[in-house]
């Protein structure tokens, strides 16, 4: 299942072409909207509604998909509310798109809330130029979490990998990170 940001819903270009790109290699891949985005409010403060909202989906997923693993995977403060959620005994991994380790240009903002939560295995794609998630800063933070925590970098992209410095489509190196990420976890 694949969770949008804090500013867009489901129809995000991004989050589409997510679902489509691993759609097109056999994965079921379930998009869905916060319920704040149904009535364009905005999210909760600490994220307990969207977690539910998460959870929902899970039970949703598991009921589709009685014996196959599922991944969430979430795009900003969709890759936070993943990983409150990845305690579920249902969540194999979590994939974190642009994960949002800090507030915009604040790295020495410590300890992200959601940070104890993340108990599953982490795929972490982020760009280069992210204000939100100093590289250097998460690298350090990664050896804390209770499982493997496996980061791909894509070069000279922003937060939702955006290309900055020349035009190009970010695009396939996000596809393959999380494609070749699952790939490894469902073996």
């Amino acid at each position: 299942m694949i969770a949008h940001g804090r500013s867009n819903d489901l129809r995000n270009p991004l989050i589409r072409r997510i679902a489509e790109a691993v759609a097109s290699e056999g994965i079921w891949a379930l998009r869905f909207n916060f319920r704040y985005a149904e009535v364009r409010g905005q999210a909760s403060k600490d994220l307990s509604r969207e977690e539910a909202d998460l959870r929902e989906a899970v039970w949703f997923a598991r009921e589709a998909l009685a014996s196959q693993k599922i991944f969430a995977a979430g795009k900003s403060m969709g890759a936070r509310v993943c990983a409150l959620a990845s305690a579920s005994p249902d969540v194999a991994g979590v994939i974190a798109l642009g994960y949002p380790l800090h507030p915009r240009f604040r790295p020495e903002v410590l300890n992200p809330p959601e940070w104890p939560y993340l108990v599953k295995p982490a795929l972490f794609v982020q760009g280069d130029r992210d204000p939100f998630c100093d590289l250097d800063r998460l690298r350090s933070e990664l050896p804390r979490l209770k499982e493997t925590g496996d980061l791909v970098v894509v070069e000279h992209a922003g937060h939702s990998f955006e290309p900055i410095g020349a035009k190009r489509d970010t695009f396939p190196e996000v596809r393959e990170a999380i494609v070749h990420w699952i790939g490894g976890q469902i073996v």
